[in-house]
């Protein structure tokens, strides 16, 4: 039988626990058996009583100030790594002492497959979270749920009412108004960003301002809106700014002289920076084979290890892309300058040498650390006149020694790519074009051509290349990864491709011609974007990371981001380990910077996905009000979400998003299966799939909240018909189960 332990040694205990912990747990620590635990019990009442514990029975117990495994945090912002970090809340007041513990958002994807992934925060955000106990005064979290009204900052429009200013909310999940301070400094129209404030449950909500961010009707608004939610830093500090503008031309020293070569930028026509060129001769050591050249701007030639610019450049990740402006990850002086590889003017850049036989197959590769020039600056679609036997004339001279002998050596290289086969969906991209007053002129889908695919073939190839030699030489390095398809979400695509009669066969090796043949099989019939969409929603989501699980997308077993170094950081971070194990320079990889690859990995991951969801919503924005002139109109459309809530359709002419709620498909009661993507009426049997194409009428457009609302006017089927919806809302209803009451709205 087991001492009774003293304080001291229990509270040591709980503190070396990385969780809460139990009596029993305590118990069995000290070997305390039968009728001594009755004294064991008193002895931690007593403490309890006395303020060193805190918890119950049930919770277990901690450590006085100590953080129970789940709590509810508010985002605070990001760490000097870029992580997002928290601070937990007791009592609705946020714990921001010097001796109240950090912790640190982890928001890697789930080891387990059947776990679902944390639900994206941003800074100002109040969530629930799991905490695992790091040391004493760090923390890591995962987060189970984000709460929308439980704290943190709202940003919306000012309006003035008789009782005063109150802030309407631009976040369509925001459910209230905010009745702001009365000293707020605010007019009617301004878009704030502002504190929630605590207060009692059925009072009105209220909020204090942190910041006026402009005028809401301002057409650029829209984009501040996105920005502002998602936390993304936009003005680079004077230290960043002041070290940009010191930098010097990159040493030439020891680079080869690669300026002889014609190498070549092909960029959409509106580019202002230009990271990459290529350049290719036919190869007298292969015939029919080609020496392909990719140089792509030195930035890790200006940016190094443990500065300002490389700093802010890690916190940012990567650059944001909004219609009316780009959140650059690099000061203009670098992006816009020394690291654009301009016609005429001489550049470092890191260049790979790739040789490609006949076949297309790579044979070779060789990596330089030079000095290039480029011969001439192309847009995509004066590459592809030229390409096509109409050359513009301005690159007449160029023809027949540079343009002819890329487009051949990219035939060779399509031709291996099509061997390998990595996944192929037809997805439109739409462009949102502006003037200079931020009002959307034209919303288009440009036309996807060879040249595009000539760029991105080339610059594939070389992310293989830099994976293969750092792998070769041993070296960590962030890859590029893709998974297989969860098991799950195959199962549920095999279930929905049954019913129209396309087959996928369970237990095969998963490869992307698998899930190209599926395409290939409905190609021609009307369900073929279904198909494809269906197949879209079953993929897994690309990542950064140290490990390597391949790139299931492209098919292939290694791949590194290596081309952009521009705008993404991991493409940085594999610059200068490519410069350190080449011996290239003594501004490569420090040993600080590998051995953080891993943090930087999820890192940047986190940033790629804040960008996707700034972008997007900004993007919502502009097209909920460039469609606000068009309530009453009828519009063309497919199903791009099925969920409770209703039918998320996206118009085919725009790209614009919107929601038919589910009480506007009729009376009737709606069953949605958000794994099969799918929706049913429980009594006439309409089903609403994903990819079908449905007519819709827009009732209701809000750019403030980016949010467009549809009613039905035709779609889904029944016995292979369409069923037609109601021309007027409310004017067509389908009769509820007998014996049960209409469900109506919800």
């Amino acid at each position: 039988m087991g001492r009774m332990p003293t304080r001291d040694e229990i509270l040591k205990f709980i503190a070396d626990q990385p969780g809460e912990v139990t009596k029993r747990d305590i118990a069995k620590a000290f070997n305390i058996k039968g009728a001594d635990r009755i004294p064991l019990k008193r002895l931690l009442r007593e403490m309890s009583a006395e303020g060193l514990l805190e918890g119950s029975r049930k919770t277990g117990m901690r450590g006085q100030g100590d953080l129970s495994s789940v709590s509810v945090v508010e985002i605070t912002g990001r760490n000097k790594e870029g992580y997002l970090v928290a601070r937990a809340r007791r009592d609705g007041d946020v714990l921001d002492g010097p001796q109240d513990p950090i912790i640190e958002i982890d928001d890697s994807p789930p080891r387990n497959r059947r776990h679902r992934p944390s639900p994206p925060v941003s800074p100002g955000d109040t969530a629930l979270a799991r905490l695992r106990r790091v040391n004493q005064d760090k923390y890591i979290a995962r987060i189970i749920r984000k709460l929308g009204d439980a704290g943190g900052q709202v940003i919306g429009v000012v309006r003035e009412r008789s009782d005063g200013l109150w802030l309407v909310p631009a976040d369509r999940r925001e459910r209230h108004d905010y009745q702001l301070e009365k000293d707020t400094k605010a007019a009617h129209g301004d878009l704030l960003v502002c504190e929630k404030l605590p207060g009692p449950r059925m009072a009105a909500k209220r909020a204090r301002l942190k910041e006026n961010i402009g005028a809401a009707d301002d057409p650029h608004a829209f984009s501040l809106i996105s920005i502002a939610e998602q936390g993304l830093p936009t003005v680079f500090p004077d230290a960043v700014m002041a070290e940009a503008e010191a930098v010097k031309e990159a040493d030439i020293k020891g680079r080869e002289d690669l300026t002889a070569l014609p190498f070549i930028t092909i960029d959409p026509a509106d580019a202002r920076d230009h990271d990459d060129a290529v350049f290719t001769e036919p190869d007298p050591d292969a015939e029919g084979g080609f020496i392909v050249w990719v140089a792509i701007a030195d930035v890790a030639a200006y940016v190094t290890p443990g500065s300002s610019m490389d700093s802010e450049a890690k916190k940012r990740g990567n650059s944001v892309y909004m219609p009316d402006r780009v959140v650059p990850m690099l000061p203009e002086r670098l992006s816009n300058d020394l690291c654009s590889l301009r016609e005429g003017e001489t550049r470092p850049c890191l260049a790979v040498r790739m040789h490609v036989d006949a076949s297309g197959k790579k044979t070779g590769h060789k990596f330089f650390r030079g000095l290039m020039r480029s011969a001439a600056k192309l847009s995509y679609s004066e590459a592809q006149r030229a390409f096509d036997g109409d050359c513009p004339p301005a690159f007449s001279a160029l023809n027949d020694a540079v343009l002819q002998p890329l487009w051949r050596a990219y035939q060779c290289m399509a031709a291996a790519r099509d061997n390998r086969q990595p996944l192929r969906i037809n997805r439109p991209e739409r462009r949102v074009e502006m003037d200079d007053k931020g009002q959307i002129t034209r919303i288009y889908v440009p036309p996807v051509l060879e040249a595009h695919k000539l760029i991105e073939e080339m610059m594939v190839s070389a992310n293989v290349c830099a994976a293969e030699t750092l792998e070769k030489h041993k070296r960590a390095l962030i890859y590029r990864v893709h998974d297989t398809p969860p098991d799950e979400r195959v199962r549920a695509l095999s279930d929905f491709l049954r019913s129209f009669g396309v087959k996928l066969s369970l237990g095969q090796t998963l490869l992307p011609q698998l899930f190209n043949g599926l395409m290939a099989q409905a190609e021609g019939e009307t369900y073929a974007p279904t198909v494809s969409e269906a197949v879209l929603r079953t993929q897994a989501q690309a990542v950064y990371a140290v490990d390597n699980i391949g790139h299931f997308g492209l098919n292939l077993a290694r791949y590194a981001h290596f081309t952009s170094p521009i705008r993404r950081y991991a493409d940085l971070t594999v610059h200068r380990a490519l410069v350190s194990v080449l011996g290239f320079g003594k501004d490569g990889q420090t040993e600080q910077e590998a051995e953080a690859l891993a943090d930087i990995a999820e890192a940047v991951s986190l940033t790629e996905r804040r960008a996707m969801l700034a972008e997007r919503s900004a993007g919502e924005r502009y097209l909920a009000a460039h469609m606000a002139e068009r309530i009453g109109e009828s519009f063309s459309g497919r199903i791009s979400g099925v969920s409770r809530a209703g039918l998320f359709v996206t118009l085919d002419d725009s790209g614009a998003d919107g929601l038919i709620p589910i009480s506007r498909l009729g009376d009737e009661r709606f069953y949605a299966d958000e794994n099969n993507m799918f929706m049913t009426g429980g009594t006439t049997g309409t089903v609403f799939r994903i990819g079908e194409a449905v007519e819709v009428e827009l009732e209701e457009a809000t750019p403030l909240k980016g949010g467009l609302l549809f009613s039905l006017r035709e779609g889904g089927t029944y016995g292979g018909k369409i069923k037609k919806g109601p021309k007027k809302r409310g004017a067509f209803r389908r009769p509820a189960p007998r014996g049960r009451r209409s469900r109506g709205r919800r």
